[in-house]
Protein backbone atom coordinates (compact mmCIF):
# COMPACT_ATOMS: atom_id res chain seq x y z
CA UNK A 1 0.00 0.00 0.00
CA UNK A 2 1.41 3.59 -0.86
CA UNK A 3 2.16 6.03 1.79
CA UNK A 4 0.20 9.35 1.97
CA UNK A 5 1.51 11.74 3.60
CA UNK A 6 -1.35 13.96 4.45
CA UNK A 7 -1.71 16.55 6.29
CA UNK A 8 -4.02 16.11 9.76
CA UNK A 9 -6.34 19.24 8.87
CA UNK A 10 -7.32 17.72 5.40
CA UNK A 11 -8.65 14.66 7.38
CA UNK A 12 -9.56 16.24 10.45
CA UNK A 13 -13.96 15.13 11.03
CA UNK A 14 -16.11 17.84 10.30
CA UNK A 15 -18.65 19.30 13.05
CA UNK A 16 -20.65 16.19 14.13
CA UNK A 17 -24.32 16.66 13.91
CA UNK A 18 -25.80 17.76 17.27
CA UNK A 19 -29.01 16.63 17.32
CA UNK A 20 -27.88 13.39 19.34
CA UNK A 21 -25.67 14.30 21.10
CA UNK A 22 -25.45 16.33 24.50
CA UNK A 23 -26.16 19.64 23.55
CA UNK A 24 -23.42 21.30 25.79
CA UNK A 25 -20.83 18.67 24.96
CA UNK A 26 -18.19 20.69 23.62
CA UNK A 27 -18.69 23.34 26.18
CA UNK A 28 -18.42 21.44 28.85
CA UNK A 29 -15.33 19.67 28.13
CA UNK A 30 -13.88 22.75 26.78
CA UNK A 31 -14.19 24.32 30.29
CA UNK A 32 -13.11 21.23 31.89
CA UNK A 33 -9.43 21.14 30.70
CA UNK A 34 -9.51 24.55 30.99
CA UNK A 35 -9.79 24.54 34.54
CA UNK A 36 -7.10 22.04 34.62
CA UNK A 37 -4.90 24.14 33.13
CA UNK A 38 -3.19 25.57 35.41
CA UNK A 39 -2.34 22.40 37.39
CA UNK A 40 1.17 21.50 36.34
CA UNK A 41 0.94 17.86 34.49
CA UNK A 42 4.76 17.11 34.56
CA UNK A 43 5.27 13.64 36.57
CA UNK A 44 7.04 12.73 39.59
CA UNK A 45 9.66 10.21 38.68
CA UNK A 46 11.32 7.58 40.91
CA UNK A 47 13.50 5.09 39.42
CA UNK A 48 12.04 1.92 40.17
CA UNK A 49 15.41 -0.40 39.43
CA UNK A 50 15.92 -2.68 36.10
CA UNK A 51 13.99 -4.84 34.83
CA UNK A 52 16.46 -6.37 32.56
CA UNK A 53 19.67 -5.42 31.67
CA UNK A 54 18.21 -3.13 28.49
CA UNK A 55 14.99 -1.60 30.68
CA UNK A 56 14.74 0.93 33.43
CA UNK A 57 11.89 1.02 35.18
CA UNK A 58 10.11 4.14 37.32
CA UNK A 59 7.03 4.80 39.49
CA UNK A 60 4.81 7.74 37.91
CA UNK A 61 2.62 10.20 40.01
CA UNK A 62 1.17 13.06 38.17
CA UNK A 63 -1.81 15.36 39.31
CA UNK A 64 -5.12 14.33 37.41
CA UNK A 65 -8.91 14.99 37.73
CA UNK A 66 -9.08 18.13 40.12
CA UNK A 67 -5.09 17.75 40.88
CA UNK A 68 -5.80 14.33 42.78
CA UNK A 69 -2.72 11.97 42.47
CA UNK A 70 -2.49 9.43 39.72
CA UNK A 71 -0.03 6.60 39.75
CA UNK A 72 1.60 4.07 37.33
CA UNK A 73 4.83 2.46 35.80
CA UNK A 74 7.44 3.95 33.02
CA UNK A 75 9.10 1.14 31.44
CA UNK A 76 12.35 2.95 29.18
CA UNK A 77 14.71 1.23 26.97
CA UNK A 78 18.03 1.89 28.64
CA UNK A 79 20.63 4.61 26.61
CA UNK A 80 18.01 5.50 23.79
CA UNK A 81 20.22 7.45 21.27
CA UNK A 82 16.85 9.45 20.41
CA UNK A 83 13.39 10.67 21.27
CA UNK A 84 11.12 7.32 21.64
CA UNK A 85 7.32 6.74 20.35
CA UNK A 86 5.11 6.15 23.68
CA UNK A 87 2.35 4.55 24.65
CA UNK A 88 -0.03 5.37 27.78
CA UNK A 89 -1.36 2.26 28.84
CA UNK A 90 -4.95 2.51 30.76
CA UNK A 91 -5.51 -0.21 33.37
CA UNK A 92 -8.39 -0.58 36.00
CA UNK A 93 -6.69 1.02 39.66
CA UNK A 94 -6.04 -1.62 41.75
CA UNK A 95 -4.62 -4.05 39.00
CA UNK A 96 -0.94 -3.86 39.03
CA UNK A 97 0.37 -1.98 36.96
CA UNK A 98 3.86 -3.03 37.45
CA UNK A 99 3.14 -6.01 35.41
CA UNK A 100 3.31 -7.04 31.88
CA UNK A 101 5.08 -3.89 30.95
CA UNK A 102 8.15 -5.44 28.85
CA UNK A 103 5.90 -5.89 25.81
CA UNK A 104 6.53 -2.92 24.09
CA UNK A 105 9.39 -1.04 26.01
CA UNK A 106 11.71 -3.96 24.77
CA UNK A 107 10.69 -2.67 21.26
CA UNK A 108 12.02 0.66 21.57
CA UNK A 109 9.35 2.71 23.27
CA UNK A 110 7.99 4.74 26.37
CA UNK A 111 5.92 2.48 28.03
CA UNK A 112 3.36 4.45 30.14
CA UNK A 113 1.02 1.97 32.45
CA UNK A 114 -1.47 4.43 34.60
CA UNK A 115 -4.44 2.86 37.26
CA UNK A 116 -7.73 4.67 36.27
CA UNK A 117 -10.60 4.61 38.65
CA UNK A 118 -13.36 2.34 38.22
CA UNK A 119 -16.20 4.46 35.92
CA UNK A 120 -18.72 6.68 37.51
CA UNK A 121 -21.68 5.20 36.29
CA UNK A 122 -23.75 8.06 37.55
CA UNK A 123 -21.56 11.10 35.63
CA UNK A 124 -22.84 11.03 32.26
CA UNK A 125 -19.60 12.50 31.05
CA UNK A 126 -17.60 10.11 33.58
CA UNK A 127 -15.34 13.71 34.13
CA UNK A 128 -12.86 11.74 36.37
CA UNK A 129 -11.62 8.97 34.51
CA UNK A 130 -11.60 10.53 31.50
CA UNK A 131 -9.82 13.68 32.54
CA UNK A 132 -7.21 10.92 33.62
CA UNK A 133 -6.46 9.83 30.99
CA UNK A 134 -6.12 12.97 29.21
CA UNK A 135 -3.68 14.31 31.40
CA UNK A 136 -1.66 11.16 31.38
CA UNK A 137 -0.92 11.68 27.49
CA UNK A 138 -0.13 14.84 28.42
CA UNK A 139 2.58 13.99 31.02
CA UNK A 140 4.19 11.20 28.92
CA UNK A 141 4.38 14.02 26.53
CA UNK A 142 5.84 16.42 28.87
CA UNK A 143 9.41 14.24 29.09
CA UNK A 144 12.21 14.95 27.38
CA UNK A 145 12.63 11.19 26.46
CA UNK A 146 9.63 11.32 24.30
CA UNK A 147 8.63 12.16 21.13
CA UNK A 148 4.99 13.80 21.72
CA UNK A 149 4.09 13.81 18.01
CA UNK A 150 4.41 9.81 18.96
CA UNK A 151 1.78 9.01 21.38
CA UNK A 152 -0.55 6.33 20.99
CA UNK A 153 -2.93 4.86 23.61
CA UNK A 154 -4.17 1.53 24.63
CA UNK A 155 -7.53 0.89 27.38
CA UNK A 156 -8.31 -2.20 28.60
CA UNK A 157 -10.71 -3.77 30.12
CA UNK A 158 -13.05 -1.96 32.72
CA UNK A 159 -11.56 1.50 31.32
CA UNK A 160 -11.36 0.75 27.82
CA UNK A 161 -13.81 3.86 27.19
CA UNK A 162 -11.36 6.13 28.66
CA UNK A 163 -8.96 5.87 25.61
CA UNK A 164 -12.06 6.70 23.17
CA UNK A 165 -12.06 9.77 25.41
CA UNK A 166 -8.79 10.42 25.40
CA UNK A 167 -8.75 10.37 21.05
CA UNK A 168 -12.08 12.78 21.24
CA UNK A 169 -10.29 15.44 23.03
CA UNK A 170 -6.82 14.37 21.91
CA UNK A 171 -7.02 14.57 18.20
CA UNK A 172 -3.15 14.10 17.47
CA UNK A 173 -2.45 10.65 18.87
CA UNK A 174 -0.33 8.84 16.84
CA UNK A 175 -2.95 5.92 17.50
CA UNK A 176 -5.78 4.41 19.97
CA UNK A 177 -6.17 0.77 20.94
CA UNK A 178 -9.66 0.29 22.24
CA UNK A 179 -10.29 -3.21 24.31
CA UNK A 180 -13.38 -3.31 26.80
CA UNK A 181 -16.63 -3.08 26.85
CA UNK A 182 -18.38 0.31 26.44
CA UNK A 183 -20.81 1.05 29.80
CA UNK A 184 -24.28 2.00 28.29
CA UNK A 185 -24.19 4.90 30.82
CA UNK A 186 -21.39 6.68 28.90
CA UNK A 187 -22.48 6.00 25.23
CA UNK A 188 -24.00 9.14 24.31
CA UNK A 189 -20.83 10.83 25.84
CA UNK A 190 -18.79 8.19 23.88
CA UNK A 191 -20.48 8.31 20.39
CA UNK A 192 -19.47 11.94 20.32
CA UNK A 193 -16.16 11.49 21.32
CA UNK A 194 -15.91 8.68 18.51
CA UNK A 195 -17.20 11.63 16.20
CA UNK A 196 -14.45 13.66 16.79
CA UNK A 197 -11.86 10.92 16.40
CA UNK A 198 -9.48 11.54 14.08
CA UNK A 199 -6.68 9.24 14.88
CA UNK A 200 -6.47 5.12 13.46
CA UNK A 201 -8.52 2.89 15.76
CA UNK A 202 -7.77 -0.72 16.64
CA UNK A 203 -11.28 -2.37 17.74
CA UNK A 204 -11.67 -5.63 19.71
CA UNK A 205 -15.03 -7.29 20.12
CA UNK A 206 -17.28 -5.83 23.64
CA UNK A 207 -20.03 -4.21 24.13
CA UNK A 208 -20.70 -0.98 22.19
CA UNK A 209 -18.19 -1.99 19.70
CA UNK A 210 -20.35 -1.76 16.63
CA UNK A 211 -21.58 1.93 17.56
CA UNK A 212 -17.45 2.77 17.89
CA UNK A 213 -17.00 1.23 14.35
CA UNK A 214 -19.65 2.55 12.97
CA UNK A 215 -18.88 6.55 14.36
CA UNK A 216 -15.37 6.39 15.00
CA UNK A 217 -13.67 9.40 12.75
CA UNK A 218 -16.44 9.04 10.24
CA UNK A 219 -16.15 12.37 8.64
CA UNK A 220 -12.41 11.68 8.52
CA UNK A 221 -12.64 8.08 7.14
CA UNK A 222 -14.92 9.75 4.22
CA UNK A 223 -12.30 12.44 3.47
CA UNK A 224 -9.20 9.67 3.51
CA UNK A 225 -11.40 7.22 1.74
CA UNK A 226 -11.91 9.99 -1.12
CA UNK A 227 -8.48 10.68 -1.38
CA UNK A 228 -6.66 7.22 -1.29
CA UNK A 229 -9.81 5.15 -1.66
CA UNK A 230 -9.05 3.09 1.50
CA UNK A 231 -9.90 3.58 4.79
CA UNK A 232 -8.15 0.40 6.03
CA UNK A 233 -5.69 2.59 8.00
CA UNK A 234 -8.23 4.28 9.88
CA UNK A 235 -10.00 1.90 11.55
CA UNK A 236 -9.33 -2.03 12.23
CA UNK A 237 -12.00 -3.97 14.29
CA UNK A 238 -10.16 -7.39 15.63
CA UNK A 239 -12.90 -10.27 14.98
CA UNK A 240 -11.29 -12.92 16.54
CA UNK A 241 -8.96 -13.16 19.41
CA UNK A 242 -5.79 -13.42 17.83
CA UNK A 243 -3.36 -15.85 19.81
CA UNK A 244 -0.45 -13.27 20.51
CA UNK A 245 -1.75 -10.51 21.96
CA UNK A 246 1.80 -8.51 22.15
CA UNK A 247 2.45 -9.60 18.21
CA UNK A 248 -1.19 -7.95 17.75
CA UNK A 249 -0.90 -4.97 19.72
CA UNK A 250 2.96 -3.93 19.07
CA UNK A 251 2.30 -4.14 15.20
CA UNK A 252 -0.42 -1.99 15.46
CA UNK A 253 1.55 0.61 18.36
CA UNK A 254 4.37 0.41 15.47
CA UNK A 255 2.68 0.58 12.82
CA UNK A 256 1.06 3.99 13.43
CA UNK A 257 3.58 5.96 15.37
CA UNK A 258 5.72 6.51 12.22
CA UNK A 259 5.85 9.48 10.55
CA UNK A 260 5.13 8.26 7.35
CA UNK A 261 1.73 7.35 7.99
CA UNK A 262 -1.27 9.03 6.48
CA UNK A 263 -1.95 10.75 10.09
CA UNK A 264 0.68 13.23 11.07
CA UNK A 265 -0.19 14.31 14.89
CA UNK A 266 0.47 18.31 15.76
CA UNK A 267 1.13 18.43 18.92
CA UNK A 268 -0.60 21.09 20.46
CA UNK A 269 -1.23 21.51 24.26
Amino acid sequence: MPEYDLPLVTVAPAAPPATDEPEDFDAFWAANLAAHRDIEVTPTLVAAGTRSRDLQAETVTFAGFQGRPVTGWLLLPVGAAATLPGLVELRPAGGAAARDLEWLASAGFAHLVVEVPPDDLDDPYNRGAFTDAFRAVQALRTLESVDPSRVAVLGTGPVAAAAVAAAGLLPDLACALVEGDIPAAHKDSLVAFARRASTPLQLTQGAGAQVLLEEWGRNAALALAAMTGSVERVVECVLTAESNLTTRRTRWVTRHTHLTNVFVPQVAY
